[in-house]
């Protein structure tokens, strides 16, 4: 399995007024770039306003799929704001149909592992509107998240290449789970016990379980 990069981006904290409602978000990763610096915590100059919910080593770098971008188009008849996603990485090809949870990624000297589904937020709606609101819920159009396990630079030449899959869940199930989680026994153990899935996401489905 291997694809291309479609984009690398950076964002910034930045305030917004929508309807009466003053709040900060870095969600809209619009500083394009070819090559960036990754640590275990990410891109170089990329900025997180909630720690509590986005950035860390299990949330280093947010990924999303750039077919989302035809299918919301044949759908609405309009186009998808490139920032809707608020991904850092779009790929092509592949979508969180393909993406599996401990999947093992090498981007030229750069190593990633996938950690969990992103989960959308309110914000998505106040900055982009209800129709992409609506589309990144039902499609779990949301991206993933990855660590890192090798540092180094990511440059939009080099493919982004499987060298390791280690379950048979992919991403788009998990954020599934996260509306209506799963009765089997047997894949709850299995899914809560993979030292390769963020714990928060762990803390969430055991949430919903209780």
């Amino acid at each position: 399995m291997k694809t291309t990069l479609k984009s690398i981006a950076t964002g910034i904290s930045q305030k917004y007024t929508i309807k009466n409602k003053i709040f900060s978000s870095a969600y809209k990763k619009d500083t394009y770039i070819k090559t960036c610096k990754i640590d275990f915590l990410g891109l170089q100059g990329d900025f997180q306003e909630d720690k509590r919910f986005h950035g860390g080593v299990d949330k280093a770098i947010h990924i999303g799929s750039s077919k989302h971008f035809e299918l919301f188009k044949n759908i609405y008849k309009i186009d998808l704001d490139p920032l809707a996603i608020g991904c850092n990485v779009f790929i092509d090809n592949y979508d969180e149909n393909n993406i599996f949870i401990g999947d093992i990624y090498t981007i030229g000297e750069v190593k990633i592992q996938v950690t969990q589904p992103r989960q959308p937020c309110w914000k998505i709606g106040a900055l982009f509107g209800k129709d992409v609101n609506r589309y990144i819920s039902k499609y779990q159009a949301t991206g993933w998240y990855v660590k890192i396990l090798t540092e180094g630079i990511l440059d939009i030449e080099n493919p982004m290449i499987l060298e390791k899959r280690v379950s048979n869940i992919t991403i788009k199930e998990l954020s599934d789970y996260l509306k209506t989680p799963p009765t089997d026994t047997k894949l709850i153990d299995e899914i809560l016990s993979m030292d390769f899935l963020a714990q928060a996401y762990k803390d969430d489905l055991e949430k919903l379980l209780k």
